[in-house]
C-alpha cells in the first residue's frame, strides 16, 4: 500500500507483478471491500481511516477482511495515519485505469462516503454507484445534504437516481429519510445515524489551557456579535478564529483577535483548539442545516474543551447545558458575554467534571470508530 500512496497507479496496474500481487492477495482474504472515497474533504479521510482501523481489529479477532480504497484527494491527509496491509489505496486517474484495476477483485462490498461535489468525481462515482458487479452496496453520509441547486454534482445524482441499486444507506439524523429518497433509495433502506469525529485523532491529550479563546467557521457564523463580546470580556483574554472569510477587524481589538488563513490541513485545527482555553462558536440560526457547528464542537468536546455554542433541539441532543457544554438560546453579544463569563468562573474541579463529560458524550454517541467497527461487523464481517 505504502507504493501506491506514493505513486498513481497506473503504472502497477497495468504490470505483470501488480497482477501477481493482487491475484494473491484475493486468495489470502475471503471478504472484498471496495471504499469509494471521492470527496476531498478531511472529515471523509477521517472516516476512511476509521475503516482501515476496523478491518484490521475484524483481521485480528479472526475474520478474513481485505480493503481498498479509492480517493480522489488533491490535499494530502497524511497526518492522519496510514496502515493497511490488507489491500491497496488507489487514486482515480481515469476511467480507462479504474475499470482495469476494478475487474481484478471480486468485491463483497461496495462502500461510497457522500455524493460528489465535483464535475470530476461524478463519472467514476456514478458508473461504481450502477454497475451490477458487487453484491451490496452502501452509502455513508458523512456531510449534510443540501437542497436542490447547490450543487452541480449533487443535483445529476438526483436526477440519475445514484442510489438506486444501494442495498442500503447511513444518512445523518438531521435529514429525513424522505429527503434522501430523491436519489432512488427504495423506503426501509435508510438508517439514521449521528454525526461522528475521529476521536482517535482528537483526543484529550497533549492539549493545554492557552490565554485564548478559539473559534472558526464561515457563512453560518457572526462574527461581528464575538468580537462585540470580546471587546467586553476580561482584558486577558484573546481570540484566534479560523476562517476563510476576512471580516473587519475593529482598531481596539489589534493584538486581543487574530484571524488565522483556513487551510485544507485539519491539524492546523486541531493545534489551535488543542491550545485554546475553550472554544466558542457564534452560530447563526440555520433552518437548512440545525447542526451548523456540531462538528467542531464535537471534536473539541472529544479534546476535552468546553464549548460555548447554540442550543436549538437537534444540538441539545449531545450537548447539555452546565453538563458537557454551554449553549444560549439567542445568539447576539450580550448572550456570548454571558456564556464567556459562566466560562471563566468555572473552578478547576467544575472544569474538569464538564470536560470529562464531553470526552465521555462524544465516545459515547459520536465517536466514528464505533461507527465503522459496527458497519463492519453488521455488513462485512
Amino acid at each position: 500500500m505504502t507504493a501506491l500512496e506514493r505513486y498513481n497507479f497506473p503504472l502497477f496496474v497495468e504490470s505483470g507483478a501488480f497482477d501477481r500481487l493482487i491475484s494473491a492477495r484475493n486468495k489470502c482474504f475471503r471478504k472484498k471491500i471496495l471504499l469509494v472515497n471521492l470527496r476531498d474533504a478531511p472529515l471523509n479521510a477521517h472516516m476512511e481511516r476509521a475503516f482501515v482501523r476496523a478491518v484490521a481489529a475484524a483481521n485480528a479477532s479472526g475474520k478474513s477482511v481485505a480493503l481498498d480504497v479509492l480517493h480522489y484527494f488533491a490535499n494530502d491527509y497524511g497526518f492522519i495515519g496510514r496502515a493497511d496491509r490488507t489491500g491497496f489505496r488507489v487514486k482515480y486517474s481515469g476511467m480507462s485505469n479504474l475499470k482495469d484495476f476494478a475487474a481484478k477483485t471480486k468485491y463483497d462490498t461496495l462502500v461510497m462516503i457522500d455524493l460528489p461535489y465535483g464535475d470530476e468525481e461524478l463519472v467514476p462515482y456514478a458508473w461504481l454507484a450502477l454497475r451490477d458487479r458487487t453484491p451490496e452496496k452502501f452509502f455513508i453520509a458523512n456531510d449534510i445534504l443540501l437542497p436542490r441547486g447547490s450543487i452541480f454534482g449533487m443535483d445529476l445524482a438526483e436526477d440519475l437516481q445514484l442510489l438506486k441499486k444501494f442495498s442500503g444507506a447511513y444518512i445523518l439524523n438531521q435529514h429525513s429519510e424522505r429527503a434522501w429518497g430523491r436519489f432512488g433509495l427504495p423506503k426501509g433502506r435508510v438508517y439514521e445515524r449521528d454525526l461522528a469525529v475521529d476521536c482517535v485523532y482528537y483526543d484529550g491529550r497533549n492539549v493545554s489551557s492557552g490565554d485564548y479563546a478559539y473559534s472558526c467557521g464561515s457563512s453560518s457564523r457572526k462574527f461581528e456579535d464575538l468580537l462585540e463580546a470580546v471587546r467586553v470580556a476580561p482584558p486577558g483574554l484573546k481570540l484566534k478564529i479560523y476562517t476563510g472569510l476576512k471580516p473587519n477587524l475593529p482598531a481596539d481589538l489589534n493584538g486581543r483577535v487574530e484571524f488565522v488563513p483556513y487551510t485544507p490541513d485539519s491539524s492546523r485545527m486541531k493545534h489551535l483548539i488543542a491550545g485554546a482555553k475553550f472554544v466558542i462558536l457564534p452560530i447563526r440560526p440555520d433552518k437548512e442545516n440545525p447542526c451548523a457547528g456540531l462538528t467542531v464542537a464535537l471534536m473539541s468536546m472529544a479534546m476535552k474543551k468546553v464549548v460555548l455554542t447554540a442550543g436549538n433541539p437537534y444540538m441539545h441532543r449531545y450537548l447539555r447545558d452546565g453538563i458537557n457544554a454551554f449553549t444560549y438560546a439567542k445568539l447576539s453579544s450580550e448572550t456570548l458575554v454571558r456564556g464567556i463569563k459562566r466560562i471563566l468562573s468555572l473552578s478547576r474541579t467544575q472544569r474538569n467534571s464538564i470536560t470529562d463529560n464531553a470526552r465521555d458524550t462524544v465516545l459515547r454517541l459520536n465517536n466514528m470508530d464505533s461507527f465503522v467497527s459496527g458497519f463492519i461487523k453488521r455488513h462485512c464481517g
